[in-house]
């Protein structure tokens, strides 16, 4: 019987630290360098800004994307692509969770509040979202992502000439984005 109840016990144990949140035993998340990161991508970035076409322009930004990413460990990156899996069904209450998550554990990681600004925009909480992308761009102030959504957000708000504003900023470190439409004939160079 007692053989018995400790297995069960055992069992239950493990079973809770499986079934845990990843980041409740992950400790302390690892600090992102930002200036090794800008060191990383300051060569993207300006292949990018000389690419000759679109499709080369998105071929260049998805190295970028590619870094931005890579959480800084497994947990994180765990929380982010649950994240992002829930922004693509469009389940975006479930996405902020997450990413808040992600923050909570990861608050000097520029995409994980880059990517809740995402799921507070999709959702209609431009506020929330604008707050989010003002705080990607302290950490990583040339996310031409974050720059773009931005603008966005602005827009959706009314804001137009700091919409557009933001938008010009994004496109002056992706040319191609496809962002440069909304911005009237005579500010697209």
């Amino acid at each position: 019987m007692l053989a018995h109840r400790l297995a069960m016990r055992r069992t239950l144990l493990i079973a809770a630290f499986i079934l845990a949140p990843a980041s409740a035993f992950a400790g302390e998340c690892p600090t992102t360098d930002a200036a090794a990161l800008d060191r990383k991508l300051s060569p993207l970035l300006e292949r990018l800004a000389d690419a000759p076409t679109e499709r080369e322009g998105d071929l260049r930004a998805d190295d970028i994307w590619i870094i931005w990413r890579t959480a800084p460990d497994a947990a994180a990156q765990d929380l982010l692509d649950k994240g992002v899996r829930r922004i693509r069904v469009s389940d975006y209450p479930e996405a902020e969770r997450l990413l808040g998550e992600l923050i909570a554990y990861c608050p000097d990681y520029a995409e994980g509040w880059n990517q809740r600004a995402f799921a507070r925009f999709l959702s209609g909480d431009f506020d929330g979202a604008l707050a989010d992308l003002d705080r990607t761009l302290e950490l990583y102030p040339r996310h031409f992502a974050a720059m773009a959504g931005r603008g966005l957000t602005l827009l959706k708000q009314g804001r137009t000439l700091l919409g557009h504003k933001a938008i010009r900023e994004a496109v002056a470190l992706h040319p191609w984005m496809r962002e440069r439409h909304l911005l009237p004939p005579d500010q697209k160079t």
